[in-house]
């Protein structure tokens, strides 16, 4: 009778285990959002206050208490044209990170991007003068490959600029690329 006994608490604890199991691991594994003191995003599966922040607040923002300057999304350049307009738009604005946006970064490294950064920022603040997409064969003295790359999409960007806001100006080339449908510059 003991053994039966003991056999039916051990198979009462199994089945509290088994039942009780599956709300432990989901209270586990919940992810909390929360603001540090400072205001920054902390993501824990622990209660907020033990990290010292408070829960984000989870209701949508007011657009009227949005900062002046928010994120948005653009469209892509999905034309050579579209993309000299949205460079030009860039040095309007004197805005290096618009001008990031039409950069192509796939497969550059944390440093590289670091490098290329401040290089965007500087083109942004000078004076445009032009913008203009070409075919890098465009004026050969080959006749037949001058033809071609008329007919070919451009492959160049070039930028006359004036960093200093006077003079003739610079001229910075890059690369056109496509990827996924939009045209970006690149190095």
């Amino acid at each position: 009778m003991r053994i039966a006994a003991a056999a039916a608490v051990i198979a009462l604890v199994a089945l509290l285990a088994v039942t009780t199991a599956p709300a432990a691991y989901a209270q586990s594994s919940a992810l909390n959002r929360c603001v540090a003191a400072d205001g920054t995003a902390v993501f824990t599966d622990r209660p907020c206050d033990a990290m010292d922040a408070r829960p984000a607040p989870t209701a949508p923002a007011n657009p009227d208490t949005l900062p002046d300057r928010i994120a948005t999304v653009r469209e892509c350049a999905r034309r050579p044209e579209a993309l000299v307009e949205a460079i030009e738009q860039a040095f309007a604005a004197a805005d290096g990170n618009r001008l990031a946006e039409l950069y192509d970064w796939r497969g550059r490294s944390t440093a590289s991007a670091n490098a290329v950064m401040p290089r965007l920022e500087a083109l942004a603040s000078s004076r445009v003068i032009e913008v203009s997409a070409s075919h890098s064969a465009e004026g050969s003295d080959d006749a037949e490959l001058a033809a071609e790359a008329a007919a070919a999409p451009p492959d160049r960007l070039r930028i006359t600029h004036a960093p200093d806001g006077l003079g003739n100006g610079e001229t910075t080339e890059f690369r056109l690329v496509r990827a996924a449908g939009c045209w970006l510059i690149a190095d």
